[in-house]
This record gives structure tokens, sequence and C-alpha cells, in this order.
């Protein structure tokens, strides 16, 4: 398990700032914080004592017990751990307030301030009670008074540029400020507004994460109708020619609306200015949004119609139908749709620039799915230090769709060097199935050649990409909008895209700590259900995937002690495919049995053992059987230690135990068949009370004794449990030279013929689909598998199609599988026979991140297994029967 933390040294001195430094810790899951609480002080450079028990960390104003397991909360991805003190600068919650203050336009964008005591004064000293910077805005620009019944006045205090009550001028004679209502000072805008609601159900995963669930209240932007206007986009500029103006250094002023507008049309106007601006949330909302998280949070799937649209700024724009001739709409959000013109090119002085591209990456982080959105930052301009580099975009590495999705050999998707870059850049070009969409963001120069030419290239692909420079001319050629920073003091934009200029847009900038503080409260979110989890993993251990990391008897019982008292399960989990696990479901009404084929050497035992494994943790041993026999070797061997196991038969070296498995195969189905009176299994076994007691040992005929038929179906008691036989190398029972595998081969056939209806599955791999082609159990099995194939013909005789033939040979375990329902996936089996990795063994680290160094190949801890210990299957099975015999 590897979680991001920030680690806060104490301070040196009365209102002096605390040093912090983000550090990767690496840890077994469960790990408790005293663990790691000497480690994590000597990340800021404290060297206290060596006992965990001196060493306290507080998580905002509480300190954190060392008993707290790392990845449960707080100790979440993402967090600031405060060492000695608690932090000075822990912001409560915004929603903890009756009423807000929220700054949703302008220069420094994004506050969200609880408003306390008396009053409040906005300006642009640190004097103020809340200061922006706005170098409009006067020093103390405006005062809120809050009176003890919740209502809030508002007046100026003598500003230079002045201030407007939504669009008239506000003097010093105090007026009522409802919410809801626009305050425009300077090219800032802020409104107040009541305390959040409520926010989504979260769940911990244990792992420094919080799943999402779904929002309470679907949030739809409002639908287009007769009297909404189109969303002010680059897609359409013409429309509007010059949407601001300044008169006398005055703040800008609406124009009126148009004489002949009657109250109805005026009610228009209201209705589609809110729309808009509830369309497109301003920054305070996106805060707001990632800290609840809200319900808006990521709502922004592929198909929804405002995808990839982004705010740049407000502005007054005409209004729709239903409005007067004439009627602008105040303040709202002018947008760049970069589905239409792909790429956007933000220039200007350089801290207005990121400013606005922090607020751009922002929105598109909390509307936009990380499964949906892949974001690549490159910031590799020779011309600017790299420290410079790092600090400019260090906030970012919080974000989680910078997380490398795709199989890119990097810590994040940042490209903050020349060869970084390189790599960024071509791993966007030779992506090949892209999963979501992509936003390429480059800061200047991409620092070389090559690289500027594989910029060039990307441009013409399916990447949005969004450019940062100081003037329009260091741009990339052929980009399809441009925002170019203009007034005084950069603090408007003019738009261009194809047509004329859209110009005197009040542009929307974020300052770098408001950035950091958004990323980090979604650092540690994750999609409840994510559309991808991108490429299949070359190798996978199947103890992970079935969450027993560490393998105990009282978890096994606790799983076997929630089981539903119905006809037992026989479902497999055999590994993932591209979006999900991927798992076989034997006792479903789909199809009871499953067909293997693969090449030799493709992991058609393995992934035996995998599903044998994955059966016994799925159910109790008395209501599920296993009989495994091999057709030519004993390949199942290392499973007969599973209590669920009742013979092992190894048809090659014992063809005796083999005829008298036949017959008991044979007896066992007829005896069914006579218990169940004509009812299927499951018909038979409703209503039917379970018995506890664990079925008895089981195994092969000791060397030398008589031979006996297996014992879980040589003498069937009632209730039966389920009885799934697993056949490894079929075609070797099918072949001439085989007299005891001949019999067993049409016992087989009986249970792919007459099994499925009596609770008797069969699973079977072949090396060669063309012997066991038109067999009874090539025509029962509706759950097939292909493996890596050596001809096209042998995949489409398995799956129906030839892409098993295509597989590596490098992927053991890789291979497709075809659903009763005809889908055909991609999937990876997992592991059961290897040992434990030796990382789950070491002790836990920190380590300093440098951001510098997160767009490189990471250096990973080797992962050997433990050669002399016990393998997977193994301390499984040892952990079955210990919860078996409870």
């Amino acid at each position: 398990m590897q979680i991001r933390l920030t680690v806060l040294r104490p301070r040196a001195g009365a209102g002096l700032p605390a040093s912090a430094t983000d550090v990767l810790v690496t840890a077994p899951v469960g790990t408790a914080l005293g663990a790691l609480s000497v480690a994590l002080a000597g990340a800021v450079g404290v060297r206290g004592p060596r006992s965990a028990t001196h060493v306290h960390l507080y998580a905002g104003s509480e300190r954190i017990d060392d008993r707290t397991p790392l990845g449960h909360p707080p100790l979440l991805d993402g967090a600031v751990l405060a060492l000695g003190e608690p932090d000075p600068q822990a912001l409560a919650a915004p929603g903890e307030a009756v009423t807000e203050l929220r700054v949703v336009g302008g220069p420094d964008a994004g506050g969200v301030h609880r408003l306390h005591g008396r009053q409040v004064r906005l300006g642009r000293s640190s004097e103020a009670d809340v200061p922006l910077d706005d170098p409009d805005v006067s020093r103390l620009h405006l005062a809120l008074q809050l009176a003890a019944d919740g209502s809030v006045t508002v007046h100026d205090l003598g500003s230079t540029n002045g201030t407007l009550l939504d669009g008239s001028v506000l003097g010093e004679e105090p007026r009522p400020l409802p919410v809801g209502a626009l305050l425009r000072l300077g090219e800032s805008t802020v409104t107040l507004a009541a305390s959040s609601g409520p926010a989504r159900a979260t769940t911990p995963d244990g792992l420094g994460h919080l799943q999402v669930g779904p929002a309470a209240t679907a949030v739809r932007p409002a639908a287009a109708s007769a009297e909404q206007p189109a969303p002010p986009a680059a897609a359409a500029p013409s429309r509007t020619r010059s949407l601001l103006s300044r008169t006398l250094g005055r703040p800008t002023t609406p124009a009126p609306a148009a004489p002949d507008a009657s109250q109805e049309q005026l009610r228009v106007r209201d209705r589609q200015a809110a729309a808009l601006r509830e369309r497109f949330p301003d920054p305070a909302a996106l805060l707001l949004t990632a800290l609840g998280p809200g319900p808006r949070l990521w709502e922004r799937v592929p198909a929804h119609p405002d995808a990839l649209t982004v705010r740049l700024g407000t502005g007054d724009l005409p209004g729709g139908p239903g409005t007067a001739p004439g009627t602008l709409l105040p303040a709202v959000p002018v947008t760049v749709d970069l589905t239409a013109c792909h790429s956007l090119g933000l220039t200007g002085p350089r801290e207005r620039v990121l400013g606005l591209a922090r607020a751009v990456l922002a929105q598109l982080a909390v509307l936009h799915p990380p499964s949906g959105l892949s974001v690549v930052v490159v910031g590799a301009d020779g011309r600017l230090p790299a420290e410079q580099r790092a600090e400019d975009w260090s906030w970012a590495l919080w974000l989680p769709h910078l997380r490398p999705m795709r199989g890119q050999d990097c810590r994040l998707l940042f490209g903050l060097d020349a060869t970084q870059a390189e790599q960024r850049l071509g791993e966007l070009l030779d992506t090949e199935e892209p999963l979501g969409a992509t936003l390429l963001l480059v800061d200047g120069d991409v620092g070389s050649p090559e690289a500027r030419a594989a910029l060039a290239r990307v441009l013409r692909s399916d990447v949005r990409v969004v450019c940062l420079a100081e003037t329009t001319a260091q741009l990339p050629a052929g980009l399809g909008a441009v925002a170019e920073l203009t007034g005084e003091v950069a603090t408007q934009l003019t738009l261009r895209a194809g047509g004329e200029p859209v110009e005197g847009v009040a542009l929307d900038a974020v300052s770098r700590p408001w950035a950091e503080r958004l990323a980090r409260a979604l650092a540690p979110l994750r999609e409840s259900a994510p559309v991808s989890r991108g490429p299949i993993p070359e190798a996978l251990r199947l103890l992970d995937l079935l969450e027993l990391d560490t393998v105990t008897p009282a978890k096994v019982s606790a799983r076997w002690e929630g089981l539903p008292s119905t006809t037992g399960t026989a479902t497999a989990l055999l590994g993932t495919t591209r979006d999900d696990l991927c798992t076989v479901d034997l006792a479903g009404p789909e199809s009871p049995h499953l067909l293997v084929g693969g090449a030799r050497g493709s992991g058609k035992s393995e992934l035996l053992r995998t599903l044998i494994a994955s059966l016994a943790v799925s159910e109790r041993p008395d209501r599920l059987s296993l009989l495994l026999i091999g057709g030519q070797g004993p390949s199942l061997a290392a499973c007969a230690e599973l209590p669920h196991v009742t013979a092992l038969v190894d048809a090659a070296a014992d063809p005796r135990q083999a005829m008298l498995t036949a017959e008991a195969l044979l007896d066992e189905l007829t005896h069914r068949e006579e218990l169940f009176h004509g009812r299927s299994f499951a018909s038979w076994y409703a209503g039917q009370a379970l018995s506890a007691k664990v079925v008895s040992p089981r195994g092969s005929a000791p060397a030398g004794a008589p031979a006996a038929p297996p014992a879980a179906i040589a003498t069937v008691t009632a209730p039966p449990p389920r009885l799934v036989v697993v056949v490894d190398d079929y075609e070797a029972l099918l072949a001439p030279h085989s007299p005891a595998g001949r019999p067993l081969a049409r016992a087989l056939a009986a249970v792919a013929q007459r099994g499925g209806r009596l609770g008797v599955h069969l699973v079977a791999t072949t090396g060669h689909p063309e012997q066991t082609a038109d067999t009874e159990l090539d025509e029962a099995a509706q759950w097939r598998i292909a493996l890596r194939s050596d001809h096209p013909a042998d995949s489409d005789l398995l799956i129906h199609v030839d892409d098993a033939a295509a597989v590596a040979d490098t992927t053991p375990g890789r291979g497709y599988l075809r659903r009763p329902d005809g889908a055909v996936l991609a999937f990876q089996t997992a592991r059961i026979t290897g040992r434990i990795p030796r990382t789950a063994t070491l002790r836990p680290t920190v380590v300093a991140l440098d951001v510098t160094q997160l767009g490189t190949p990471p250096t990973r801890r080797p992962v050997r297994e433990l050669g002399n210990g016990p393998t997977d299957l193994a301390l499984l099975a040892s952990a079955l029967q210990r919860a078996a015999a409870d």
C-alpha cells in the first residue's frame, strides 16, 4: 500500500509559517500510525526520541491516535499531518457556517469565507477580513454588517473604483445584501450564499481512498428551451464583440434592459442568467463540490452535453428567446468548448496566466471523472528554473486525473524536463485504445526540437490541448482558440476562435493555495464503479483480489457465515478484465459448465488452480465439493489439501482409480435423479435445511492400498452439496491409447449432458480444441475461455473469434472469456501458486516526494518470492482447513 501525505514541521516561532514536506509512505495494509511516527518526523528533519509514543501527529486540530491504521480516515491520500502541535492553518469546513461569502469571479476567485462577528471588510490590504488579490480593488474597499437576526447590509468604504450591487452603484450608505445578489468590486465578483447542503456518501477502502457513492439528487444542466440562450462558448464568438466596457475607471456597468422590456421579459432575463451560472459553476462552487464532495462531483461523463467545456470568465451576453431585443444577461459565464475547438491557448503575464490555467484545470478535474478524463502536464521550458517549474505545478500532483492509467512508466503524468516531456508526448502518440478523453496542458516551450515535433502531431490528434505562453507569437501554430489577457493589469481577456474577437471578458483566476486545497480534497476520492481501470495488468495475485492479503481462518469463517441459506454458490473469481473483476458463475441459469483451451505454457493449469481456490473461498465445504482429475499428470496436486476436495485422480498414473471414479460419477448422477424426482437441484434444494457438518476427509488411495471411489460421491448424504468436477488435459482422456480414460470420458460426457440441472458441474481444459470439438462438453459449455492459442482456428473453436491467437507468450494467463450471452472479454488470470511477495514483509518506509522526478520511471522495491516459504495456495488451504474444523 502506498499513500502520499504532507508533514508540517513545528513552527520556529509565533506567527511564522510551518514548513511542509510531501512524502510517499509504503507499508503493508493495516500498519498503524505508531509504526510510522518516527519516520514521518524524520522526513521533516526532526530527530527526536526513537519511541513513537513521544511523536504526536495532528490532523487539523485533532491529535491522531497512534493505533489508527494507515489508509483509514484521517490517514488518507493527500492528508496533511502537523507534527507536535495542531495545524495553525487548518480550516474548518465551509458548510459549518450559516452564511458564506463566496468570491465567484475575478483574478482571485474561489474563496469561501464564513461570516462571523459584526463587520467584515473586503479589500486588497492584508488588514482586510477578506483580502482579494485584485489590483482594481482598494486596500479597504467595502464592508458588510452582520445583524443578530442574520440579515446583512453592505456599504462602500470610499473606494477608488467603486462598487456595484446587482448593476447599480453602491454608495457609503448601507444597503441590504440579499442572498444571491452580485457585488462587483474591481474585477472581482462576490455573492452571499447559504451554507452548502449535505455531502455525497463516501466509503473508506482501507487503502487511503474514499469510494464516492452516487449523488442523492442528480444535478443536471438546465435543458435548452425556447427562452434559454445558447452557451457563451468559443464555438460562436461572433454573437458578441465587446462584452464589457470601462467607464471613468468605475467597475463594469451592465447595459440596461431595453426600454420596452416588460416585467416578464426581465424575469426571463434573470432566469436565463441564473441558468447559465448554474450550468457552468464558478470557482467557489467548484471548491465546495470537491470538499463535500458535492452532488455535482464528476457529473460530466463523456456523454454529458457540456463535457470538456471550460469557463474562462464572465461577461454581459445577449439574452435568448423571451427577452426584449438588446437585453444583456449580466455577468454570465464565457466558455470554450474543447470538444469543438480541440485546442486553446492562454497568453499574458505569467502569474495571471497560471491563475487562469489553474482555474481551467481545476474545473475539469472537479466536473469530469478520472475514468473519463486523463490529464497530462508538461512544463519543460528551459528558460525557467527547474525549481520554479516544479513549484508552479506541484499542486496538481494531488489530482487523481494525473495517475498513469494506461501503463505509462511514471508515477504521475508530469513532464517537467525535456526527457519527461518527450516521454509523455510519445505516449500520447502511441495510444491505440484511448480510454476516455485526454487533456494535455503545455506550459511554455516543450524543451527540445523532438518534443516540438511531437507536440505538433499531438495537436492533430484527438487529444485536447491547452498551451500557455506570455505572447501569442510563442504559442504553437494552429490552435483552435486563443484567450489573451488584456487590460492595464491583465484582469480581462480577449477570446479569438476563428472569427472576430470577443473582448473584455472578466477572467476567472485562482491562487496556488486554493488550487492545492481543491486538489487535496480530490486526492483520496475514487469512483465506486469506475468506467475503466485502464490496461489489463500483466500479473495478479488472487489473494489480493479476494481481499485476503493476510489469510486467517477468522476471515474465511466470516465470509462463510455471511452466505445466504440457499443453494450453494459456485462462483469463481479468475482475475480482472480491463473494466472489472473476471468471474464465472457455474450455478447461474446461463450455463453450468466451463471449457478452457490454450497452447502449451499459456497458463491453463494455473487457471484451474486459481478457479479451485476461488471456489473454495466462496462456499463452505458442506455445500460445495470438488473432484479433481488430471488427464496426464498430477498438475492439480497442489490443491489436494483444500477441505472441499473429495478426491484427486491421476488418470494416467492410476487407471483403476480412474475407472472407479467413472463408475462413481455415473452412480452420483443416478442417485441425484432419483432423489430429486424429476426436479432440478435448485428447486429441490429450496427450503431444505442445510447441514453444518463438514464432509469427511478426502484424498486418493495410498500407494499399494486397494483403490476406493471418492468419499463424497460414493456415498451421498442428503442434502447433497454442489459438485464441481475439474479436469486438466481433457483431450488426454479421449486418446485411443488411454483405455482407462475412455470410461472416465464417457462419465464426464454424462455430466455435461445431465449434471447441470443436478448440481454437478464440469470444468475442463484442452490443449487441442480440435480434439474436443463436437463433444458433449463442447456443446454444453456456454462459459468458454481461450488463453494464448497457437493458431487462429483454435481460438475460433473455443470462443468463436480468433483474438487469442494474438496473445503474447510473455503473458501467461492472458486470454479471453466468452460469456453465455456471447460477450467476449479480455482478462488476466490471477496467480495462486506464487509465494508471499517479499515486500509484504518489509518494514514501512517514508520517502520525500520530489516533484521533478514524478514523471520519471518509479524506483520499485524489489518484489521477489520467498523461495523457501509456503505458497499462497498452501497458506489458503491451511486457513480453510482450520475454518472448516471450527
